[in-house]
């Protein structure tokens, strides 16, 4: 379970990543400034999510993956002691 949360919240990255490099290398050199401007939004608002996804998945290594090994360790302990 730990590795499928940790595989979507990449795999969601991964996808938000190269939404931002299609966004980002959009020619605007031309463009009017009320293009530009819900552009920059969006932009902002793809990097906000690549962070909290991000954050995310440090979250999942740190504590997720300690806490199910703690509960293995313990269940283990569970089983030889019987």
């Amino acid at each position: 379970m730990i590795d499928k949360l940790f595989r979507r919240s990449s795999q969601h990255i991964i996808e938000m990543e190269e939404q931002l490099e299609k966004m980002m290398s959009a020619d605007t050199k031309n463009a009017p400034s009320d293009y530009l401007w819900p552009l920059y939004q969006k932009i902002e608002l793809i990097m906000d999510q690549i962070v909290k996804l991000r954050a995310r998945r440090q979250f999942i290594v740190n504590n997720l993956s300690s806490d199910i090994g703690e509960t293995e360790d313990h269940e283990h302990k569970k089983i030889n002691n019987h």
